[in-house]
């Protein structure tokens, strides 16, 4: 349940989705975590700082440690892997829409 480095190495899809379309796993993580489904509007408003806030929801909600440098430190060098290791973190944690 912890946040590890590199986590995007081990579930190629995520990472190749993250790499080719990031605004459709933002979107997706971000409704995950709301408990709601995906729709083409979450895909078109998704912006860079929503992951951070999804981030934040996944840690309040699993209680996970608040690590807010880390975690903004991370979306500045490492934006890829946060989008990864999120939805990582919402599969490992059987998250899906509508379920909480």
């Amino acid at each position: 349940g912890h946040y590890g480095r590199g986590h995007c190495i081990y579930v190629v899809f995520i990472g190749l989705i993250t790499w080719i379309c990031p605004w459709y796993q933002i979107a997706k993580n971000k409704a995950m975590v709301d408990n709601r489904e995906c729709t083409i509007c979450d895909c078109c408003c998704a912006q860079p700082n929503l992951e951070y806030f999804t981030r934040q929801q996944i840690r309040a909600r699993f209680n996970l440690p608040y690590e807010a440098c880390i975690d903004f430190l991370m979306m500045c060098f490492c934006y890829g892997c946060v989008i990864c290791q999120d939805a990582r973190e919402i599969k490992l944690r059987n998250v899906s829409a509508g379920r909480k």
